[in-house]
């Protein structure tokens, strides 16, 4: 535990190192086998026709150049760590794919002739969990490094009044957040993380 604050760096981050490797060999794997991204890509024309699992296996490809991929996986992987020291596995799993996949869904609302895929939007709900913890009494004192949290939170409101796909999850995975902390503070004798 890191003193004043409610999370465990030794904790090992098994679901974010887990979670990029995967999206990155899927990634990679796009470049000599592009069925593999059609495969897995948001696709909204498919998506209306049943195939609602596109929103979750668009989180697995990252339907950019390569540099884009490294930039997003590394912050991906920032971010998840920290998330994951604060919430445990098994938040980390619902955070990560549940904003992931309501950011796939306002991608297919918002831009319904666009097939695309990626993982910024579950990174963007990991963001938000972080930062309702940032904002909690959990949180760290310092006035400068919460700050962050509010700017985030108000990138999310114009992203989402934008209609960028990535300010919904951002929005989503705050609140969420904020519940799930709230939960552990009704809730002290017992830690319910998932390890």
């Amino acid at each position: 535990m890191i003193a004043g604050m409610d999370i465990d760096p030794r904790r090992c981050p098994i679901a974010t190192s887990v979670v990029v490797v995967v999206t990155a060999v899927l990634s990679i794997l796009q470049f000599p086998l592009p069925a593999v991204r059609q495969a897995l890509w948001r696709d909204p024309d498919q998506i209306t026709t049943g195939q609602w699992r596109r929103l979750l296996t668009a989180l697995f490809v990252q339907d950019d150049l390569v540099w884009q991929i490294v930039v997003v996986l590394a912050l991906v992987a920032g971010v998840g760590v920290l998330a994951e020291w604060i919430f445990g596995h098994g938040r980390w799993l619902l955070l990560y794919f549940g904003c992931g996949m309501v950011g796939q869904a306002f991608g297919v609302l918002w831009l319904p002739h666009i097939n695309d895929a990626g993982a910024s939007v579950a990174g963007a709900g990991l963001l938000g969990a972080v930062c309702a913890w940032l904002l909690s009494p959990a949180g760290p004192p310092l006035a400068r490094v919460r700050i962050w949290a509010v700017v985030w939170l108000l990138a999310g409101v114009v992203l989402t009044g934008l209609r960028d796909m990535h300010g919904p999850p951002l929005l989503l995975g705050f609140g969420v957040g904020a519940l799930l902390l709230w939960r552990d503070r009704r809730r002290p004798e017992a830690s319910p993380r998932v390890t």
